[in-house]
């Protein structure tokens, strides 16, 4: 009777250490849009947490934990803010979007970031507005551990997009979905 009381303590001990962790980042601004005059009329934020669950499993290494990430897009528009649930489909990865830029004279924005695994040779695009994704393309570039500058640049109100890439410089228009090559 002794041991089943000592195990059934165990078991609540483990069991009470379960409660998962949640770790919440501060809401970062990704993006903005400004009207002539400059005052910011949209705003992209993007809010991540995880959270950690633990298991009631006790192994060598001690408890088993799982990690769990949640990435939110907001579209703010001063009184107004909209979730873009758009952003988490499965098209997009949507944690490799570390800035967004407006689309100039349109309702759309550009989402560009690398991918975390690797050289960050692969820049990750998503072309949207805030009811769906427009396009979405996966570019191999130089790396930014191999060239001094960035391996993109934006011109144009963001209609243009030079690409850095093994094969050379590249021009892609991110309205017709359209790349060429850079003669020099």
């Amino acid at each position: 009777m002794t041991k089943f009381f000592l195990f059934l303590a165990l078991v609540v001990v483990i069991v009470s250490g379960c409660k998962p962790e949640e770790h919440v980042n501060p809401p970062k601004i990704i993006g903005e849009r400004t009207n002539q005059q400059g005052m910011v009329t949209q705003r992209i934020i993007l809010e991540f947490k995880y959270v950690i669950d633990r298991l009631p499993v006790i192994t060598p290494d001690g408890p088993r934990r799982i990690t769990h990430d949640k990435v939110n897009y907001f579209l703010d528009e001063g009184k107004m803010r909209r979730e873009l649930p758009i952003m988490l489909s499965v098209n997009v990865k949507a944690k490799n979007y570390e800035k967004c830029w407006p689309v100039g004279d349109t309702n759309q924005w550009l989402a560009a970031g690398f991918d975390p695994i690797g050289n960050q040779d692969r820049l990750h695009f998503v072309l949207f507005d805030e009811n769906r994704i427009i396009r979405n393309n996966v570019f191999e570039v130089i790396s930014k551990w191999e060239s001094e500058s960035s391996p993109y640049e934006l011109h144009d109100g963001n209609h243009t997009l030079i690409l850095k890439t093994p094969e050379g410089l590249m021009r892609y228009d991110v309205l017709a979905d359209k790349i060429i090559k850079i003669e020099r």
